[in-house]
């Protein structure tokens, strides 16, 4: 598939700031299983700003910018077009002291007691992929979809309370049952094109999901709890990946200033073979 991605954030404040420092990951990546291939990124700022750009450690494409001057708004526009493929690129053998950065406790994903019991009855499993798949589809019949009653900086044991939440805690959830069970997970950032799937028929066009690790034959491959398809298929975008959500944000930065601030997030993902496109508007 050939998808394109407009993902529009703005920040809005009551009264002037300064010196605003932003870093953004909205740049699309390689990706370990499905086929992605970038064909085009472009980030559009206003105010304008030089941008710079590195590779950090989990190979993410990260943006960094500087506004100095006081302003009241200020507007990222990333657009995208990417090539996808549902196809395996190959062998993926990893080095054991990388994969150990996804295997133990992390900011967001905790080993507690509620999820080692969780984690118990998939321990029998053999292999890997299908003790991955087992776990994803218990976790997508067994959690709620509701968006609202968690935050970005709710972690595992908090969504095990409370049963509920969005693609960012099953995502964390299943990378906490899956390194309990001694199998390497990490959390995926990126978007979804024609997410209507959800218990509640939302589309889903930003996304979170994640990644296991089932040995060199099959790689890295994405799973995926918040949809009853479960597994990554070329319908997914994938912008990065890390720990957890705590490596891979969207948009992070800091002011100087005492104004409150107003988030708002659109994306629109479409299709450039068809005249298909999913719009998603997340107020601040």
């Amino acid at each position: 598939m050939i998808l394109k991605v407009e993902h529009t954030t703005l920040f809005e404040y009551d009264s002037p700031i300064y010196e605003t420092a932003t870093e953004v990951r909205l740049e699309p990546v390689g990706n370990g299983t499905t086929m992605q291939r970038c064909v085009n990124f472009n980030l559009q700022l206003n105010p304008e700003a030089m941008v710079f750009e590195y590779t950090d450690f989990y190979g993410n494409r990260v943006h960094h910018f500087n506004i100095l001057q006081s302003h009241k708004r200020v507007e990222i526009v990333a657009t995208s077009v990417v090539e996808t493929a549902s196809a395996l690129v190959g062998t993926v053998e990893e080095n054991e002291i990388f994969l150990m950065d996804f295997s133990g406790e992390s900011r967001y994903v905790h080993f507690d007691p509620e999820i080692r019991s969780f984690a118990e009855p998939f321990r029998g499993i053999t292999d890997s992929y299908q003790q991955a798949l087992d776990i994803c589809r218990h976790i997508n019949a067994t959690f709620r979809y509701e968006p609202g009653v968690t935050d970005v900086h709710s972690t595992s044991a908090v969504v095990m309370a409370l049963g509920r939440g969005v693609c960012q805690d099953f995502s964390h959830i299943m990378i906490a049952v899956c390194r309990c069970l001694g199998i390497p997970a990490r959390y995926v950032s990126g978007y979804l094109f024609g997410g209507g799937s959800t218990p509640e028929g939302r589309d889903e066009a930003s996304h979170a999901w994640c990644e296991v690790y089932c040995g060199p034959e099959k790689g890295w491959t994405g799973f995926d709890p918040t949809h009853s398809t479960l597994i990554v298929d070329e319908r997914y975008i994938k912008i990065g990946s890390g720990r957890d959500y705590a490596d891979v944000p969207p948009v992070r930065g800091t002011y100087k200033g005492t104004s409150s601030e107003k988030l708002s997030v659109a994306v629109r993902v479409s299709s450039l073979e068809s005249t298909a496109a999913v719009y998603q508007s997340y107020p601040g």
